[in-house]
């Protein structure tokens, strides 16, 4: 199977979660939330797993968790 199937560009990923590419673009530069894939040419992909964290994320988001408690929350589950 190919592998190149289940990788999501970062508009693909915004797109797919209804949210700006920009936002996840901030998460990866203040590491709370990377692609699990960057190529060669510098391009973030994201894996369909990973939109479980990133759901993960919005919730905590919509409770009003400050973006340090969120990390707090991620870094004690893994």
């Amino acid at each position: 199977m190919n592998q190149n199937c289940f990788k999501l560009t970062t508009a693909q990923f915004a797109k797919l979660h209804h949210v700006n590419k920009r936002t996840l673009h901030y998460y990866d530069s203040i590491g709370l939330f990377s692609p699990r894939y960057k190529g060669e040419n510098g391009y973030r992909y994201y894996d369909y797993s990973q939109s479980i964290d990133f759901e993960y994320i919005r919730m905590l988001k919509e409770i009003h968790l400050s973006i340090e408690e969120i990390k707090g929350f991620i870094q004690a589950f893994d």
